[in-house]
C-alpha cells in the first residue's frame, strides 16, 4: 500500500511539475508502462533522476546511483581546457556501464533557463575530454541527458576544441555549406545568363 502512495504522489507531482517529492534518503523507485524511474530526494526536496527504457533495462540496479556535482578530476580537467571556462561537474559515484542507456536529470546552477549546453565526459584512462552531446537544454533549472556509462561528465555553454569525438567542428562546417551554396547560386546565374 505504501509503494502505491508513493508512486501516485510521484505522478501527480510530475503532471503538475511540483519538485517536493518524498522525505525518503534513498531512491524511490516507480514504474510506468515504458520507463522505469529512480529519484533521489534529500529531505523532500527533488535532488535528481535516473529514467531507464523497460524494453532495455534487465532487472533491478546493482549501482551506487548516488551523484556529486563536484570531481575529483576537476584540476585535470582544468589543465586540458581553460579553467576559466564556467562549467557544471556531474560525477557519478558508480565509474563503468550501465544496464541500459539511462535519462539522467540533475540540478543546474550555474546556467539559466532555455540555454543550450555541451555535455563532455573525462576519459581517466586517456587523459582526454570527449564530446557526449551539444543539446543539453536547461529547463526550470534542471538539465536531462543520456548516458550509457558513468564517469565524470561536465556541462558547459563553451565550445572545449580539445575534446575528442562529436560535433566539434560545427562552424567549420557551416561555413563550408554556405560557399557550396554561394558558388551554386553563382553558377547558376552565370549558366542561366548564357
Amino acid at each position: 500500500m505504501k509503494k502505491k502512495i508513493i508512486i501516485f504522489t510521484f505522478i501527480v507531482c510530475l503532471f503538475f511539475g511540483i519538485s517536493s517529492i518524498s522525505a525518503f534518503d534513498k531512491p524511490i523507485r516507480t514504474e510506468t508502462d515504458d520507463k522505469i524511474m529512480y529519484v533521489q530526494d534529500e529531505s523532500g526536496k527533488f535532488k535528481y533522476s535516473w529514467a531507464f527504457n523497460k524494453d532495455d533495462y534487465n532487472g533491478d540496479y546493482d549501482f551506487d546511483l548516488g551523484i556529486k556535482f563536484k570531481s575529483v578530476n576537476e584540476d585535470k580537467i582544468n589543465s586540458l581546457i581553460s579553467e576559466d571556462m564556467k562549467k557544471e561537474y556531474v560525477s557519478f559515484n558508480y565509474h563503468g556501464n550501465l544496464p541500459s542507456e539511462a535519462t539522467v536529470k540533475v540540478p543546474i546552477s550555474k546556467f539559466k533557463d532555455g540555454e543550450k549546453l555541451n555535455l563532455y565526459y573525462y576519459n581517466p584512462e586517456t587523459n582526454e575530454i570527449e564530446t557526449i552531446t551539444s543539446n543539453v537544454i536547461v529547463s526550470n533549472g534542471y538539465a536531462s541527458f543520456k548516458i550509457n556509462h558513468c564517469s565524470d561528465y561536465f556541462l558547459t555553454l563553451s565550445i572545449v576544441k580539445e575534446a575528442t569525438g562529436g560535433n566539434n567542428n560545427n562552424g567549420v562546417i557551416i561555413i563550408a555549406m554556405l560557399v557550396v551554396i554561394v558558388f551554386l547560386i553563382g553558377y547558376t546565374m552565370f549558366k542561366n545568363k548564357k
